[in-house]
């Protein structure tokens, strides 16, 4: 359990830079354009958050893969009778669903991977919801980590 605690921390600590960084980029980079182009903002906005979270969906993959196949601390299984490997593929699928809190339930953790999924699936909402914060903040025409927005 250990090894999954640690590994969620270094993940939330990866993830959240990544994403802070990325809106501070586009902050920055709002302010620098001036007020007429909020069209472009918000472009460059949706844009660069849609690209932020399909990064971190991909860092929690690769912490779901090292847990899995490096550490043994659990696997992803397709639920029913029918065995199935699981490859990179699914656990990218299966991030992007957890980190979206989407859950559809095709595929189950178990083990450890469990603690880390839920992680994944509450800072997926926080990062989510701050992108939401942050995108309405530029449809009003503000840079909001910029000190002059």
């Amino acid at each position: 359990m250990i090894q999954a605690i640690l590994l969620s921390i270094l993940v939330v600590a990866i993830c959240t830079a990544i994403h802070y960084g990325t809106l501070k980029t586009v902050s920055d980079a709002i302010a620098r354009g001036g007020t007429t182009k909020r069209g472009r903002h918000l472009a460059l906005t949706v844009g660069a958050v849609t690209a932020a979270h399909v990064i971190e969906a991909l860092v929690y993959t690769a912490i779901f893969l090292w847990a899995a196949r490096g550490l043994g601390i659990g696997e992803l299984n397709v639920p029913g009778p029918e065995t199935k490997d699981v490859g990179i593929m699914d656990y990218f699928y299966f991030s992007l669903v957890n980190f979206t809190t989407l859950g559809r339930g095709d595929l189950n953790p178990d083990g450890h991977l469990r603690f880390i999924t839920g992680i994944e699936a509450f800072h997926g909402f926080l990062m989510i919801t701050a992108s939401g914060s942050f995108m309405l903040q530029v449809m009003g025409g503000k840079a909001p980590l910029t000190e002059s927005g």
